[in-house]
């Protein structure tokens, strides 16, 4: 069950980056889409200009999709890799470890010098930004209180 779970998490987180980088991608094309002045150089028809725009906004909006969906896909699934790894607890080091392991797999092509500064990158800033792991925190929990009445 571990690598089917790792495997089709990171899919899952794939596809709804891929999806949240269109739109995205499209949202930012829009204006351009939209407003560009038509080029009075260039001679061609309203339709084939639409055309152009709209092939040009769809093709930064590809490029949008791939980057959101190998960045969630990274995340996610290394996150659910450790949560498998660790036989499913969950605590902040999961968050800790994973995000280490996301970066130095953004690091990849860089060697291993900055695979390693990528993963001491990101594991230490969430690990900064959850406040350490000695702290005891205190979680707040809701407790459904019947009302009283006079």
């Amino acid at each position: 069950a571990g690598v089917t779970e790792i495997v089709f998490a990171t899919a899952m987180e794939y596809a709804t980056g891929f999806f949240t980088g269109i739109m995205f991608g499209t949202l930012v094309g829009l204006p351009g889409f939209l407003f560009r002045p038509m080029d009075p150089a260039v001679r061609q028809s309203l339709s084939v200009e639409m055309k152009n725009r709209f092939v040009r906004m769809n093709s930064r909006s590809m490029s949008w999709a791939k980057n959101f969906g190998s960045i969630s896909a990274a995340f996610g699934g290394f996150g659910v890799a450790v949560k498998v790894l660790r036989n499913g607890e969950e605590d902040v080091w999961n968050q800790i470890f994973s995000s280490a392991a996301a970066g130095a797999f953004f690091a990849r092509k860089e060697g291993p010098r900055a695979m390693l500064q990528g993963a001491i990158l990101y594991g230490g800033l969430i690990y900064l930004v959850s406040g350490g792991v000695g702290k005891n925190r205190q979680l707040q929990e809701y407790t459904e209180r019947p009302v009283t009445t006079f």
